[in-house]
């Protein structure tokens, strides 16, 4: 009925859009006509065009890229995703998961992670309106483990593709008024008031109806007809903008924004009440405000809200609902102004970012034998949660710069100081009980004993672990000093920077040259640029806040006389963290670029080649310990710390070529790139060989390190990307329509075959090139409008992902969750006035 509904209003909009058309100005009118003509009316001229992709920095800026909001407007996706859009770029991977309609990946309408450069998701650096919105404490963990949650992001904050003036995404070659990461830059920018009164609103949904569901040959195979249900999810997405010019020196502009998802899920066959269902809701709510002081003085500030919940469960699992929070507040208040020759600008921000979880506290895993566990038929059935998790981090933030000429160049001066404060804690002590002993002579010391975790004449759990209440706090001061120099020296552009920064949690002094240089060849309109630059990422200080917690004890209880009672003994303690004591050093990457750009075929090129090599990255080591615990007993422990021993390497080769014609855009571009890394994470362990799993790999027993050495990382590294944007202007501007196409090629890693091979007598997993197919991701965008008065414009607009309905992961081998998304349908109706 959907599909139906949506079919005929597509084809009222182009109708609609015709016959608004159909008048041309200068026509007779009839007396009617001519009574309307009192009414002020709307003068549209056929001089419309489509919206470029993006547009290169200058040469100088040889790995700057550009989105521009009209860009962003036709080109986003339905979900408002506006990270989305960065897959135009070459230098940008998207997880090769992205795609899997497993529920949770349906559910999340958090902006999609990205790698830049070859970096990792977390060495991005994310900037929204001159605000830094890193989170310092996301670590991609499980959200469904003890000391986890769900609503983290590497992006504290975001905002709705409908609030977004531009994006600018620097990959490479990157100014020293920057630092702060490792991989790139995405500096968002939002609106800005407008000097008219305007209004503009938009409503638009996708449900399952709107979407077909894919799944690789080899698992529908597998599963033959022990096919699981399909995903069930409906999203909705809206809001409304105001600009509001109060004077001619005082400009408003307030917007709010909203999106939600509902999934239905189903739990585990063993559970009787399998049928249950999880949402995700995230809002905008920005106020923004420019004022003209003075000819040559300006205030603007801003507060933008927004919050992001959502909900998830286990699907082994009853009352096990946890409720997930995420993004924040962000506000900031700037001076720009000019003396002389000179620019300057001062900004303070404050930017409040949480991420914690509520959650049942207790959890059980009962035995289904007996005679009271009539919910579930698991050998053991589990209800309850993990508890309550505070999780938030303040910035406080002042910038400042000054720009002038100097000597024939400009010289670029600025400071940057914030502090970060970050909490995390567990309100109270959690406790998770197991081990059940089913009998009907079991016998209670306490009647008044927790009913579920010991009932006369049926059952009793025998082991209790019981997670600590804590709270960890710490707090870094971050300085930072950039200078840069641009100047013309015998026909070559020379831009030479330097970067110092010192944070108080490593209190390492890490100074960051930067260096670009362009020059004019002789041959069609062709630049050459050359740099030469190092980058240190910002602490994760999701170490300093696991210091201090964390601790995990096991009891274990028996019977005495064949009585069940409050006997219990200690047998664990998993207080496995310590990341105190230990000298890190700041992880770095170091940089070689060339650029060219020209002139092609009446459009623009660029062709970029970066080398880049990381060290210091963060890795950890495990070594296990005895101590001796609180009563006296000698036990061991693993102990965690951190270390520097990560490294990754990054080659890539991007070509790139943009035009321009008529009513269209036309976007191509491709990337060549191998990347190597150590690990995606700060927890994962560096390789210790005397203690690593051995696997069979080329007719040798080598540690599996060995084995997955030559591998391109797992994730977020396809070797061979193609872009294609096609944009276009129909019927005098009222019909805009963009095709969009993201090809990802074939390649092969070493990892686990499924097989076995025993060698002495020893069984080892079998490791073997296994190849991944090429895929393609096409969008398309239509928007079409259906009214045009006085009154305003309504448009219809249509996004249609994935539109050749492809499997985009065709090795997937998940048969729990074995689902893709192919073809699925936003559809939104837009108001302007």
């Amino acid at each position: 009925m959907r599909i139906a509904l949506v079919s005929s209003a597509s084809a009222a909009a182009l109708l609609l859009a015709g016959a608004a058309q159909a008048q041309a100005p200068g026509q007779t009118q009839s007396r009617t006509d001519q009574a309307d003509a009192a009414i002020p009316t709307v003068v549209v001229t056929d001089e419309s065009r489509a919206s470029t992709a993006y547009s290169y920095g200058a040469p100088i800026n040889s790995g700057e890229t550009t989105f521009s909001a009209e860009s962003v407007r036709d080109r986003a996706p339905g979900s408002g995703d506006g990270n989305q859009l960065l897959k135009l770029a070459p230098t940008v991977q998207f997880s090769n998961d992205e795609g899997m309609a497993t529920r949770e990946g349906v559910q999340d309408i958090r902006p999609a992670q990205i790698s830049i450069a070859g970096a990792s998701p977390l060495d991005n650096q994310f900037i929204l309106d001159g605000i830094s919105v890193n989170s310092r404490l996301y670590n991609a963990g499980n959200p469904l483990a003890i000391d986890e949650v769900a609503g983290g992001s590497p992006q504290g904050a975001w905002v709705d593709s409908s609030l977004i003036g531009k994006i600018t995404l620097l990959d490479s070659n990157i100014s020293a008024e920057y630092g702060g990461f490792l991989g790139g830059v995405v500096d968002v920018e939002t609106r800005a008031p407008a000097a008219v009164f305007g209004v503009t609103a938009y409503y638009g949904m996708t449900q399952t109806d709107m979407a077909s569901f894919r799944m690789p040959d080899s698992v529908r195979r597998e599963l033959g007809d022990d096919t699981p249900e399909a995903p069930d999810y409906e999203k909705s997405r809206y809001g409304f903008t105001v600009d509001l010019p109060v004077s001619e020196r005082l400009r408003l502009i307030a917007a709010y924004s909203y999106s939600d998802s509902d999934v239905t899920y189903y739990r585990n066959a063993k559970y009787v009440d399998r049928t249950f269902g999880q949402s995700s809701k995230a809002e905008n709510f920005l106020l923004k405000a420019e004022y003209d002081i003075a000819d040559d003085l300006t205030f603007d500030g801003q507060i933008n809200w927004s919050p992001y919940e959502s909900t998830n469960a286990s699907p082994a699992a009853i009352n096990a609902l946890m409720y997930q929070q995420g993004g924040g507040l962000t506000t900031k208040g700037r001076l720009r102004g000019r003396r002389g020759d000179a620019d300057w600008s001062v900004q303070l921000s404050y930017a409040d970012l949480d991420s914690g979880r509520e959650a049942p506290d207790v959890q059980y895993s009962l035995p289904s034998k007996a005679k009271e566990i009539d919910w579930c038929t698991n050998p053991n059935c589990t209800t309850g949660g993990l508890g309550d998790i505070d999780q938030n981090q303040k910035d406080y933030g002042l910038k400042a710069d000054w720009r002038q000429p100097l000597g024939g160049g400009e010289l670029k001066l600025g400071l940057d100081f914030a502090r970060t404060e970050v909490r995390k804690n567990r309100p109270q002590t959690n406790h998770n009980w197991q081990t059940g002993v089913v009998s009907s002579d079991i016998v209670c010391a306490d009647p008044n004993e927790n009913p579920l975790t010991c009932v006369t004449g049926s059952y009793v759990l025998t082991r209790h672990q019981v997670y600590q209440a804590y709270r960890s706090e710490t707090a870094v001061q971050t300085y930072g000093l950039w200078s840069e120099y641009a100047f013309d020296w015998s026909g070559f552009q020379v831009r030479a920077g330097l970067r110092y920064d010192y944070e108080t949690y490593l209190e390492n002094h890490n100074i960051a040259p930067r260096l670009s240089v362009a020059r004019d060849l002789p041959w069609w309109g062709m630049t050459a640029t050359i740099g030469a630059n190092r980058y240190y990422r910002q602490s994760f200080l999701g170490y300093a806040v696991r210091e201090n917690g964390l601790q995990t004890l096991q009891y274990e209880r028996e019977a005495v006389d064949g009585v069940w009672g409050d006997t219990w003994f200690q047998t664990g303690d998993t207080t496995a963290t310590r990341f105190s004591q230990y000298d890190l050093a700041t992880p770095y990457s170091d940089e070689l670029t060339a650029a060219i750009q020209g002139d092609l075929l009446r459009g623009r090129y660029r062709i970029k080649g970066i080398l880049r090599d990381g060290k210091d990255q963060f890795s950890t080591t495990a070594v296990r310990e005895n101590y001796v615990n609180e009563l006296g007993q000698t036990r061991s422990r693993l102990v965690t710390t951190p270390n520097n021993d990560g490294h990754s390497d990054y080659r890539g080769l991007s070509l790139e070529w943009n035009r321009d014609f008529g009513r269209h855009s036309l976007a191509l571009n491709t990337n060549f790139s191998r990347t190597q890394s150590t690990n995606l994470t700060f927890f994962e362990e560096s390789d210790d060989l005397e203690g690593a799993e051995l696997v069979y790999y080329n007719g040798r027993i080598v540690s599996l390190f060995e084995a997955l050495s030559d591998n391109q990382r797992e994730d977020f590294a396809s070797p061979i990307v193609i872009n294609a944007d096609w944009g276009s202007s129909w019927m005098g501007g009222r019909v805009q329509t963009n095709l969009n196409a993201r090809f990802r090629d074939e390649f092969s890693r070493v990892e686990a075959t499924g097989e076995t091979m025993t060698v002495d007598g020893a069984r080892y997993a079998v490791y073997g090139p296994i190849t991944y197919d090429a895929s393609i991701d096409a969008n398309l965008s239509l928007q079409a409008e259906i009214a045009r008065t006085q009154f305003g414009t309504t448009t219809l607009d249509l996004r249609v992902n994935n539109l050749f309905d492809t499997i985009r992961n065709n090795n997937s081998t998940s048969t729990s969750q074995p689902y893709q998304l192919g073809r699925n349908l936003w559809v939104s109706l837009k108001y302007k006035y």
